[in-house]
């Protein structure tokens, strides 16, 4: 998984890679770190590439607002799984964007920058990670990120899930693992991962491991 910093000041922005890999290293994560300094083709694409990131944004990037990029990555590419964190020169926090945007938090570069910022990406990262798997049972868990499709089984409390390498029963509802694991609903009995899907079409949707699926 990855690390996004978004700041302009080429100083500040090397500081947070350097003291981000120190804080990896110690906590023993692989997370990558990618840098920008400002918004660009290559950041837009990155917003769009449905990746589940933690983005460090500085609250102004050039002529655009931190807010602006965070509306591209909450409105334009839909991702309300990625964790924000704004950074500032003001130790202020705007409570109505914030909560619009679903901001994580806000930390000022002059207040003890360095220590919340690694409270903040542990404790970021520690959620992210809870969030990557689904508990089949008490001895079997699967990658979320694994995940092709789950089908609701007729008249039955079970669904069926299909991973890029294995299938799996579990007793729940599919509107409970919509609401939990944010895949897209296509049918009332049917959750699809679009990070999975290779190609689509009305009648057929086919995934990475050239699996497919019959949509009635």
């Amino acid at each position: 998984m990855e690390i996004v910093i978004i700041e302009d000041n080429l100083e500040f922005n090397q500081k947070i890679c350097k003291y981000l890999n120190q804080v990896l290293i110690e906590n023993n994560l692989e997370w990558k770190i990618i840098a920008f300094s400002s918004y660009n083709k290559e950041l837009k694409n990155l917003i769009h590439n449905k990746k589940i990131k933690i983005y460090i944004i500085d609250i102004k990037i050039g002529s655009y607002s931190g807010y602006d990029i965070c509306r591209q990555i909450r409105e334009s590419a839909y991702d309300w799984d990625s964790i924000i964190i704004i950074s500032s020169i003001l130790n202020q926090k705007e409570n109505f964007i914030s909560l619009r945007l679903s901001i994580f938090t806000y930390l000022s570069k002059l207040n003890q920058f360095e220590e919340n910022l690694k409270e903040s990406i542990v404790h970021a990262i520690n959620i992210l990670e809870k969030k990557k798997f689904l508990t089949i049972n008490k001895s079997c868990q699967v990658s979320i990120n694994d995940i092709c499709y789950i089908l609701k089984e007729k008249n039955s409390k079970y669904c069926f899930i299909k991973t890029l390498d294995e299938n799996f029963r579990i007793r729940r509802s599919l509107k409970s693992l919509e609401k939990d694991l944010k895949l897209r609903k296509i049918k009332n009995y049917l959750l699809v991962n679009d990070r999975n899907i290779k190609s689509s079409n009305k009648n057929t949707i086919t995934f990475e491991n050239k699996i497919k699926i019959k949509i009635d």
